[in-house]
């Protein structure tokens, strides 16, 4: 499997520390298109994977993937389609190109994937949500390639934004919680980096109770909260400053645009 990767930036890196911590992939049979600036060079430098400097350079390649900005993905994909073989599969980590968009540039016959994962697929932990235009062989390659980098879910293309919002605003919102809580920890007296890994510890704790027993959140928390304890009381106090509407609020903000 020969793969091309174009944009060396936190995802595009993201994707490669992944498949470097896998071994599921040779690293010299990964060809990093360089760029402006060093990146490209220095992640192919820390890896072992391949740079390469023309477009021309990925049209072996059975797969490339295009990990670039909206402002510059038209043009990414404009030298593209006059490279890649027509049974090349296009992926787009850009979520604003569509399966559509890129079939007016390609053969009709060509692999193309709608692919959004989050950046702790650089520890092989990410959740990654897929579309395709439906070719039979999609599947087996995409599970093929990205299947070492975390869990992967095939869903509709118009659930792709949500999707994204989710997974990929989800992990700095976790930060943002984690920080206030240790905020709260340091104000009660306990030390910045003790609080960090107790919170830490209990984040995973709890997510995988949830994920293991497969009870509704809610059930799980009343499990824990006592009648007049420490439990009740935090909770009400969440309630009483807005917490799962500000939530709410904060992934409607990105859905909805």
């Amino acid at each position: 499997m020969k793969l091309g990767i174009i944009g060396a930036g936190h995802m595009g890196s993201a994707l490669v520390k992944g498949f470097y911590n896998s071994n599921n992939i040779n690293m010299q049979d990964i060809y990093i298109k360089s760029g402006n600036s060093d990146k490209a060079k220095n992640l192919s430098s820390e890896v072992g994977a391949t740079l390469v400097h023309h477009y021309d350079d990925l049209a072996h390649c059975d797969m490339i993937l295009l990990v670039v900005n909206e402002a510059a993905v038209q043009e990414v994909l404009d030298n593209l389609s006059s490279v890649a073989n027509d049974d090349t599969m296009i992926v787009s980590i850009v979520p604003s190109v569509s399966i559509a968009d890129m079939e007016h540039l390609f053969s009709k016959q060509q692999p193309i994937v709608s692919l959004l994962p989050n950046v702790v697929v650089a520890i092989n932990k990410g959740i990654i949500g897929y579309a395709h235009n439906q070719l039979p062989q999609n599947n087996t390659m995409i599970k093929e390639v990205f299947g070492c980098l975390g869990k992967l879910v095939e869903v509709k293309e118009s659930e792709l934004d949500i999707f994204s919002t989710m997974s990929g605003c989800g992990p700095a919102i976790v930060d943002v919680f984690v920080e206030a809580l240790s905020d709260g920890a340091v104000l009660n007296g306990m030390d910045r980096n003790l609080s960090y890994e107790v919170i830490l510890e209990m984040i995973i704790g709890a997510a995988q109770l949830a994920q293991e027993t497969g009870q509704h959140p809610g059930a799980l928390k009343d499990q824990v909260t006592s009648p007049g304890g420490s439990t009740i009381k935090a909770t009400s106090a969440l309630e009483k400053n807005n917490f799962r509407y500000a939530l709410i609020d904060a992934i409607n903000a990105v859905g909805r645009r």
